[in-house]
Formats: structure tokens, C-alpha cells, sequence
């Protein structure tokens, strides 16, 4: 999209002007301070400002629907008129739909249509989302020599499953059906490529290795193409090179470097044949995308989270066996040495090729100069991190070996499908190959994907270790095909392969405790097709709004810390048991609301005890009130900031009333024995759990909670630092005027504004992570260019950063923001050019994380280069 603008309004090579316009500007920045300097910097900023902002291009944030209707009507900023273009899958979720300035609107949806046949009967939200694919980011690459666009390979086979459908029921009907027929698209999402166009990608996109697959954009196209020779398999297996694509045409695979198939080519049938798609796509400026990579290698340590852990039945045994290596990790780093300090800030991956191109932050100023661990601000930023992963471990985000892959089928089944040959595949029933796990030798695996509800959406999977395998999946190192005979697709929610990720590990805990269940099968609903209009699309965006799938995730959540409170046996854990598994039928029921398809939400009264109060059998309202999960776990206060503020109000307001009333805090009254307390302490005792915010049942996840913070709780707050810190050695000696102090202290102050500001509105309004990196760092770079405008001298500016920012006592954060490169250098320039890291060694003295490290010492070859004479 943003390609297509820029050409509109006849900017070309906007990134390459970009990056000679940063260039200069370091340049200049690095002569003598002069008013012809400044000048020079802020146009060159404006010039950059030019080119990289895009006023055709609009994101309107919606708050009501007649706002919406309004907007549609059109509306103009800065005397720029704009109109309705698209709303993309994320953005529809968070209420934001994409508006284009009308001056390129025409000439905009003519290409998004790109001659398709118009006339074609659509699902509105569907066809909403096949166009925003215009709209994700993607690199270019060059097109393929050749492309096939075949029909899909699908399989049926027998299994045990369990069957979910809410139509024409208040409540789901949960049925156990045994051996009965299961469909699978087996290339869901997924297409091959050759070897050579797998090479040519990769050297296009700047990597280092032959990548095994690439998730692709191109017009209505979306979904990964993993390297895999066809040609040899024509050759070796199939016989014949001919072989005939989705329009029913004969093509010669050796004239092909690309094989799509209909699962990813959205709107393949509106097109007579893949030469006039193609031919349309050349024509209105389509380039191949690849919007990202399989990795080099997979890492060997990964962390879990709650929903993958929420529904084992653990002992305080495997509680302890599962959280060690967590609790290794941060027992290892506090107060711990420089080598501890950096393995934790930076991971164990550094050497000596890589470590100059560590970010240049305190953690790389640490390595450099060890006495900067004495910097309040390093300190500061060191233990808030420390407590950022207590945090994190109390809410399931726990070490394990395992690792994340992108998810692929079974190529040989599907090149067996293309050829006309029966499908059978390479890999078995339950079996997938991943060489990670090949090459180690694993013979059973725990396989997870978010999002999850219940323990029948985890697998045992059995990895291939055939020469066979090994052979045909040569190039598809860091990738998890699947078999084409299990319903692990199922299972895993939905799983498809146009880009999904799951997690396998081997962790002893996980595996040994996982129990073997039938996959949960959903009712499937279709909405229903129309020639689309304007108004349809719009109503779709209405009907879209809003992510219900995060409500109903989280209200599973709460049923497993209910269900914790009965035995196994009951009637009350059985039913929920049963609500936990219909989870999964409302998770889809929340996605297919995105797609246009109208389905029920969860039941009120599984979740809302007003709702549950208006029952009028009184023996199921009494039923339906045990075991209503109306309050997020003990362990989601971490998660919420607004539920933790409210837990702890409520707990201080409680001890005040007992230690009035009884003399005694509320945990000295849970002490006393039950049958020694008095009627009115129990009386007592049983509002408090009644009224508590939070549901305080020992499920394996608020267990886990409870373990850390016995552990490490008020740890920190026990740290202090009584050593003077000398912020001179950050310094570069530059002279600098009272002007220039007094112009960039305003600048600094009004930074600590707007972040205060920010960090206020993020917590407020649970700001995901991303947004708001995305916010600091435009932050940052206005600052930045602010600072130049004033002091384009980098040396002097340092030093009036540092002499502002180490003489308060307030945030030391705008001095690394703005001059962190600078910092790095005259820390280099103090220790002449030399760094220390930890990296790998058997041998080494260092322990940390179940490894052995030891420290290895390098002088950066980049510090001659800029170092002074």
C-alpha cells in the first residue's frame, strides 16, 4: 500500500533517500557547532520528515458506531479530503479502520480488485481481509520463475473425537464419538518452493542461509512456502513432470519455481486461468512479499505461559520440578557479578562476531566498564527487570527446553497429491519431523499452541527419524511438519499453516503428567455469500469490533480456579470440566464474529453471579452459584494492574477491620484452628473469602503464584547500593554554552512530561507491549532531532545530557535515549576499545542457567574507526 502511494505521488527510492539523509545529518553532527550547521540540520529533518511521512494514508480510531457512519461520509485534515479504504484483521479488533486521502481512493481500490470478477458472490468480513492483505508489511523480493497454483491435498481418516455444537440449545451438547470419518486439508495455508528460488530469496532479504520457508504476500495471497525440491520428487517418485493445476490446465514442473496452492490464493477462482492473474498482478504493480522468515536455528530454552500449563493436575513435587530452572535463573542473577549481570541482560548467545552489534545500551556499558554497575540508573533498570521476570515466572512464564516453530504439512503428501499418486506421506499417525528434535534424538514430545482452553488441545508428538525423511525435508531445518493422518490440526485450535507456531519440548514434568484426550470438534458455520457492496463492508467493521476471544479465554481462566475446589468426582468439577472443554466452541464462536458469522456467546450465568441469581429453579440457581467463575485467579492481579490496586485495598481494609474487632490480622485468624475459632471469626473469615476480588483456590497456576512469592518477595526492596558513582567516565570533554544547557534542560524536562503522561495512559489502558515500543521510539526520535537542532555537536550534547541528567535526582533515561551511542564510544575510548562478554564453555567457572560460561575479552574493530587520533 505504502509502496503503491509513493508512487502515485511520484516519490522513488524513498528509503534509499532516507538513509543518505540520516547519513548526512551524522555527518554534519560530527563538525565544529556553528548556526550554517544547525540551520542545515533541521532542513535535512523536514526533507526526512518529507519522505517518510504519508498524509494519503490515515488510521481513524473509532468510539461510537455513529461516529463511524459519519466518518464514512468523508471528512478532510489539513485541507486533505479522505474516505473509507479498508479495516484490517487488527485493526477491526481494536475498533481502527484505514481511511486513503480521495484524491488516490479510485486508483487505490482498482488495484486492491486487481481485475478480479467483481460479479463473484463473497462473505463481506472475508473478502474485508483478503484486501487488507495489501496493508501487511512485507520486504519485496523478485517474482519466481514460474508459478502453479494447484487445488489442495486432503485426507480422511478415522478417530476418537469429541463433538461440540451449541444450534438450537441454550448450552452445548458435548458428544464422545468414537472412530468416526475426520476431513483435513493437509496444505492448509502452505505451498512449496524450489531450492533455487529458496537461495535467491534469502540472499534478496540479507541472510546468511538458505531459509526454509518464507510467509508470502502477493495480490489476495497469503500463507508459507517451505523449500522442498518438486522437481526431484517428478523425477525420483512421480515419473512424469507433467502435472495440471486448479483451472484443470496441464503444466510442466520444470518450468515452475513456486507452487501455491488454493488455500492461499484466496480468490484463485476469480480468475480464468493463473497466466490472467499473473498478467493482472504485473499490470497494477504487485511485487512479491515476504512478511517473515523460518530462523537459522531454533533456540534450545523457551519459556511457557499460563494457558499452556492452567490444566495439568501437578503435586507441590512437580510444581518444584517444573519452576527450578526459573527459579536457577533468577536466584543466579541477584546481586550477582558483571558475568551474571550481562548472561541475564543479553542472553548466552554472545561471541566475538556479535557483540559489537549489541544494542548500544547500559548493558553492553556494563560490559565494557564493570565499575557502570554502579550507575542508580543501571541498578535501577537491572533490578526492575529482576522484578519484571519474578513477575513474569509467578504468572507460568517458565524456563523449559523446547523451542517455537512455524508450522508446516506434509510436503511428500501434497507433491504425491499434485502428481496424481495416492497419498501417503512420509510421516504416521502422531509423528512429525523437526530436525532440532531428530538430531537429538527425542522420542516423545509435548506440542502446545496458543490460543489454548483445555488439555485436550495439547499433543504427544513422536518425531521421524527416517533416512527418508531426512532426505526430502533436506532443506527444512527449523520448521515442524505435521502428518497428514491425525487430527493434531484440530486439536491445536484450529491449527493451520500459513504461518502458525507451536512449542514442543521434552521437559519431564510436562510430558510424563500429560494425558491422552480426543480432539474437540466445533460446530462449522458458514456465513452467507453476496455480491458485496460499500455498506456491506461497513456493517462487517461494526459487527467485527471488539476482541471477545481475550474474555473468553480468560473466563476458562477462572473455571480452572473453581474447579479446583471440588474432588474429581463431583458433579460440580465434572461441569465444568464440560464448560472448560465448550470453551473452545466459544473461543470460535468469537472468530467467526470477525468473519461475519452470527454465533452465541458463552452463557451469562457461567460467568456473571447477577445472572446466575435470576435462575428461577432454586436447586439449579443454588448449583449454578457454587461454581460460577466470576473472579480472575489470585495470579492475573500481576497481569491487571487495576485488579492488584483493588486486591490490595482489599486486603489492608480487611486486617484494619480484624485487628479492630479481634485484635489480630486476617492471617492470624486462618491460623487458629477451625474448630477453636469463635462463631463470629468464622463468621468473619467466610465474607472475607466471599468478598475477596480474587479467586484464591489452589489451581496449579495460583500455586505457582504463591511459590515465587514466598521465595522472592521483598528480595529487592533489600538492595542498596552504598557506593558513590563517578558519571564523568560517560563524558566526552566537549565545551558547550549556557544557552545550549538551558535550551536542551527545557527539552529534557518536557520529555519527563510527556513520559510520565505516556506511562499513565499505558498501564490505564494496558497498552500492549509492541504499541507502546512503538510510541517510545517516535519519542525518541523527535527528541532526538530536537536536541540536534540545538547542539548538533553529539560530544557536546552527551555532556550536557549527562550534566543535566546525573545532577538531578530524577530520570536518567532521556541521557541514554538520546546519547547511548556516544556513551558506548567514550566508554570504548576509556578502556581502549576492549569488551568483555560471557560465552559458552564447558570448562568455564561461570554458572548460570544449567550452562557453563567464561569470560572472554575482545577489542571492536568498529572503535578504530571512530576513534580520535
Amino acid at each position: 500500500m505504502l509502496r503503491w502511494l509513493d508512487e502515485l505521488n511520484g516519490i522513488t527510492d524513498a528509503e534509499a533517500n532516507a538513509r543518505a539523509i540520516k547519513m548526512e545529518i551524522k555527518r554534519l553532527r560530527k563538525e565544529d557547532n556553528s548556526v550554517q550547521n544547525r540551520r542545515q540540520i533541521k532542513q535535512l529533518y523536514s526533507k526526512l520528515d518529507n519522505i517518510q511521512f504519508k498524509p494519503d494514508y490515515l488510521c481513524v480510531i473509532i468510539d461510537k458506531e455513529k461516529d463511524y457512519h459519519r466518518a464514512c461520509r468523508g471528512f478532510s485534515i489539513n485541507g486533505m479530503q479522505y474516505v473509507r479504504l479498508l479495516g484490517t484483521n487488527g485493526g477491526v479488533k481494536n475498533e481502527t479502520i484505514v481511511f486513503i486521502s480521495e484524491r488516490h481512493a479510485e486508483e487505490i481500490r482498482r488495484r486492491i480488485d486487481n481485475g478480479r470478477d467483481l460479479t463473484q458472490a463473497m462473505v463481506p468480513a472475508k473478502l474485508e481481509a483478503y484486501k487488507a492483505l495489501t496493508c501487511s508489511a512485507s520486504v519485496p523480493v523478485s517474482m519466481p520463475k514460474g508459478i502453479l497454483v494447484v487445488s489442495d491435498c486432503e485426507t480422511e481418516f478415522l478417530s476418537d473425537v469429541v463433538y461440540l455444537n451449541d444450534e438450537g440449545t441454550d448450552e452445548p451438547v458435548m458428544e464422545e464419538r468414537y472412530q468416526v470419518p475426520v476431513q483435513l486439508n493437509e496444505s492448509d495455508g502452505y505451498g512449496l518452493m524450489m531450492p533455487s528460488l529458496a537461495q535467491r530469496w534469502s540472499e534478496e532479504l540479507g541472510l546468511d542461509y538458505m531459509v526454509s520457508g518464507v510467509n508470502t504476500r502477493f495480490s489476495w495471497e497469503k500463507g508459507m512456502v517451505f523449500t522442498f525440491d518438486f522437481q526431484d520428487f517428478a523425477e525420483q517418485v512421480a515419473g512424469t513432470y507433467t502435472v495440471k493445476d486448479a483451472w484443470g490446465n496441464e503444466v510442466d514442473v520444470r518450468n515452475v519455481e513456486l507452487v501455491l496452492t488454493t488455500s492461499m490464493l484466496k480468490l484463485w477462482d476469480s480468475y480464468p486461468s493463473c497466466e490472467a492473474y499473473v498478467s493482472n498482478c504485473m499490470e497494477n504493480g504487485y511485487t512479491f512479499g515476504v512478511a517473515k522468515t523460518c530462523p537459522k536455528e531454533l533456540e534450545r530454552e523457551r519459556n511457557l505461559n499460563y494457558q499452556f500449563i492452567q490444566s495439568y493436575d501437578l503435586d507441590d513435587n512437580d510444581i518444584e520440578e517444573l519452576i527450578k530452572p526459573t527459579m536457577d535463573e533468577i536466584r543466579d542473577v541477584l546481586y550477582a557479578d558483571v558475568a551474571k549481570t550481562t548472561l541475564f541482560l543479553k542472553g548466552a548467545g554472545l561471541t566475538a562476531d556479535n557483540v559489537g552489534r549489541a544494542d548500544n545500551d547500559y548493558a553492553k556499558a556494563v560490559m565494557i566498564e564493570p565499575s557502570m554497575l554502579d550507575d542508580p540508573y543501571i541498578q535501577s533498570n537491572v533490578y526492575q527487570m529482576i522484578k519484571n521476570r519474578i513477575n513474569e515466572a509467578k504468572v507460568g512464564v517458565l524456563k523449559v527446553h523446547g523451542n517455537y516453530s512455524i508450522v508446516c504439512g506434509d510436503p511428500y503428501s501434497l507433491c504425491q497429491h499434485i502428481f496424481g499418486l495416492d497419498v501417503t506421506g512420509i510421516l504416521g499417525e502422531g509423528e512429525i519431523y523437526n530436525k532440532y528434535w531428530a538430531d537429538l534424538g527425542a522420542d516423545k514430545l509435548a506440542c502446545f499452541r496458543a490460543p489454548m482452553t483445555c488439555h485436550n488441545n495439547i499433543r504427544f508428538v513422536y518425531p521421524n527419524r527416517s533416512e527418508a525423511a531426512r532426505y526430502w525435508y533436506q532443506y527444512m531445518t527449523t520448521c515442524t511438519l505435521f502428518n497428514s493422518w491425525d487430527t493434531a490440526a484440530h486439536a491445536l485450535n484450529g491449527m493451520d499453516k500459513d504461518g502458525d507456531l507451536v512449542m514442543l519440548t521434552d521437559n519431564e514434568v510436562l510430558v510424563s503428567h500429560l494425558q491422552v484426550l480426543p480432539a474437540l470438534m466445533c460446530v462449522q458455520r458458514k456465513a452467507q455469500k453476496r455480491v458485496v457492496t460499500e455498506s456491506d463492508f461497513i456493517q462487517a467493521n461494526i459487527d467485527s469490533f471488539g476482541d471477545d476471544i481475550g474474555k473468553t479465554t480468560n473466563w476458562i481462566t477462572s473455571m480452572f480456579d473453581v474447579q479446583a475446589r471440588f474432588s474429581k468426582d463431583s458433579p460440580q468439577y465434572k461441569e465444568l470440566d464440560y464448560r472448560i472443554k465448550c470453551g473452545q466452541l466459544f473461543q470460535q464462536n468469537a472468530i467467526d464474529k470477525a468473519k461475519g458469522i452470527i454465533a452465541k456467546p458463552m452463557p451469562r450465568e457461567w460467568h456473571d453471579r447477577h445472572s446466575v441469581n435470576q435462575i428461577e429453579d432454586p436447586d439449579r440457581r443454588r448449583f449454578y452459584q457454587e461454581i460460577v467463575a466470576d473472579k480472575k485467579p489470585y495470579f492475573m492481579r500481576i497481569i491487571y494492574p487495576a485488579l492488584m490496586k483493588q486486591y490490595n485495598t482489599y486486603i489492608k481494609n480487611t486486617n484494619k477491620n480484624a485487628l479492630r474487632e479481634f485484635q489480630m490480622t486476617v492471617d492470624e485468624l486462618l491460623s487458629i484452628p477451625e474448630e477453636r475459632r469463635t462463631e463470629r471469626q468464622s463468621d468473619f473469615l467466610r465474607y472475607y473469602r466471599k468478598r475477596m476480588p480474587v479467586g484464591i483456590n489452589d489451581c496449579v497456576m495460583n500455586k505457582i503464584c504463591r511459590r515465587f512469592e514466598r521465595e522472592f518477595d521483598g528480595y529487592l526492596g533489600r538492595h542498596n547500593s552504598a557506593t558513590e558513582f563517578d558519571y564523568t567516565i560517560m563524558k566526552s570533554g566537549a565545551e558547550y554554552t549556557r544557552s545550549q544547557y538551558n535550551a536542551i534542560l527545557k527539552l529534557y524536562e518536557d520529555y519527563n512530561k510527556r513520559l510520565r503522561s505516556y506511562v499513565v495512559f499505558a498501564n490505564y489502558e494496558r497498552v500492549d507491549e509492541y504499541d507502546t515500543f512503538s510510541r517510545m521510539s517516535e519519542m525518541r526520535l523527535e527528541f532526538e532531532q530536537e536536541c540536534a537542532k540545538v547542539c548538533p555537536s553529539r560530544e557536546a550534547l552527551c555532556d550536557i545530557v549527562l550534566d543535566i541528567c546525573y545532577t538531578k535526582s530524577s530520570t536518567k533515561r532521556f541521557a541514554w535515549e538520546m546519547c547511548g551511542d556516544e556513551i558506548i564510544k567514550n566508554l570504548l575510548y576509556r578502556n581502549d576499545g576492549e569488551i568483555s562478554y560471557p560465552t559458552i564453555d564447558p570448562s568455564g567457572e561461570i554458572e548460570y542457567g544449567g550452562e557453563h560460561f567464561s569470560l572472554q575479552k575482545v577489542r571492536l574493530e568498529e572503535f578504530d574507526e571512530h576513534c580520535p587520533e
